[in-house]
């Protein structure tokens, strides 16, 4: 073993310490994605999706590429490890891997377009001197056309700072607003 000093940048993720606390951001991991797919140039989005946009499976429609859809995806996935922001714009996107659609690609690209417009945000982490734990969670009710299910969304707070955050669709059909929102309070 090595001691090479203090982490800097690991696996695309870059680590920035100050006194206000240590920053996580993946600004080159961003960049190298927009230079791979073509996208250098683009115009900024100012939202990962447009706002209550509800994607499904459409019968007889365009398909897109499967296997750049699944690499753009899973390059997505982790940089949410430090962009809770685009969480549940990627939960969306990545329901539709085994048959993506030109609208899901649509999409795609307009988070990658988001990117390049906050690339520099990340998480940072403030020494608060206590480790109270906070949860927050939040439910859609029948978010998919397609199956009927809401989709439940959390995320925790450990001495003010954001430790986990996570956006997925439930396993049954809710047959009410309250029982998607107890459904996400449950998983949170």
């Amino acid at each position: 073993m090595k001691d090479l000093g203090r982490l800097k940048y690991f696996l695309g993720i870059e680590v920035l310490r100050s006194k206000q606390g240590i920053f996580m951001c993946q600004k080159k991991y961003i960049l190298d994605l927009r230079t791979e797919i073509g996208m250098l140039d683009c115009k900024p989005a100012d939202t990962p999706m447009i706002e209550n946009q509800k994607l499904y499976m459409e019968e007889k429609t365009e398909l897109a590429d499967k296997e750049r859809y699944q690499r753009m995806v899973g390059k997505l996935i982790y940089l949410s490890h430090t962009r809770p922001d685009i969480a549940y714009a990627i939960g969306v996107i990545s329901q539709f891997m085994h048959q993506p659609q030109s609208a899901h690609m649509d999409v795609v690209l307009r988070i990658i377009r988001y990117l390049k417009g906050m690339s520099g945000h990340g998480v940072l982490f403030i020494p608060n001197g206590h480790l109270e734990t906070q949860v927050y969670t939040d439910a859609d009710w029948v978010g998919d056309k397609g199956s009927r299910r809401s989709t439940s969304s959390y995320f925790t707070l450990v001495g003010g700072n954001l430790v986990t955050w996570r956006s997925k669709k439930q396993t049954v059909v809710a047959l009410s607003s309250a029982e998607a929102e107890l459904r996400g309070i449950a998983r949170g």
